[in-house]
């Protein structure tokens, strides 16, 4: 099922070319906060049917116009039962100042997911952010350009196998990270990454266990041990 979305570890930008929002936001303090995902169809002026999927958050309800996430579209096409699927959906808030920013996690399997990053204040965007991970993490950078996310895999090693991906926010692209201290790439999924955080607008500090090498056994003698931590600082490459 997953390899129709994305190869792993590939960030996919969507773009629907279409005056129509990708999401729509309404404010509400009467919604009922356990209101499952819905499926919503609405008539246009020129009488065309739009299909939505209306999420009930605290205080709000937003709906994402399906024909404009494509990717969404194509898995819910491909699923024989639609409201099974709803049910294993959830959509998250993110926070960034000026922006209404929301993760939807969908095509879940075994705990992992699949996951879209949506922007309110942006029209006709998605990015597939992740496949095959769980959402751990989400932080703003110091001046609220851009959007660092984690995800973790393999959930039932003890330090989970991680990646971090950051958005630019004002570009709406993807900015890849360099580790300038050494070539070990602590990314993509190949270790454990237990804290992540901004140091400055470019530059972000990455914790994972002090062991030599990835491996089962070293992660669980590293777990039996003192867990002490290393430190990797992974600088942001801004241009294109």
């Amino acid at each position: 099922m997953y390899k129709w979305l994305l190869c792993i570890g590939a960030l996919i930008l969507l773009v629907a070319c279409s005056e129509e929002p990708v999401i729509i936001q309404k404010d509400t303090k009467l919604v009922d906060p356990n209101q499952g995902p819905e499926f919503i169809e609405e008539q246009t002026e020129d009488e065309e049917v739009e299909q939505f999927i209306e999420f009930t958050l605290p205080d709000e309800e937003v709906k994402i116009n399906l024909e404009m996430v494509p990717i969404l579209n194509a898995y819910l096409q491909g699923i024989p039962n639609h409201q099974q699927a709803l049910e294993k959906m959830n959509m998250f808030r993110v926070s960034a100042v000026d922006k209404n920013l929301y993760l939807l996690e969908f095509s879940c399997q075994d705990e992992l997911c699949s996951y879209l990053l949506l922007d309110q204040t942006k029209d006709n965007q998605a990015y597939l952010i992740a496949d095959l991970a769980k959402y751990i993490q989400a932080k703003a950078s110091p001046d609220n350009t851009k959007i660092l996310l984690r995800f973790h895999r393999k959930l039932t090693s003890p330090a989970p196998y991680s990646n971090i991906a950051v958005i630019d926010l004002e570009e709406w692209r993807l900015l890849p990270l360099v580790n300038e201290m050494n070539d070990k790439d602590v990314l993509n999924y190949k270790w454990p990454i237990l804290t992540a955080d901004w140091v400055d607008n470019d530059t972000i500090i990455v914790s994972h266990p002090d062991i030599t090498e990835v491996s089962p056994e070293n992660i669980n003698q590293w777990q039996e041990s003192k867990k002490t931590t290393v430190s990797v600082e992974l600088t942001l490459n801004t241009i294109d």
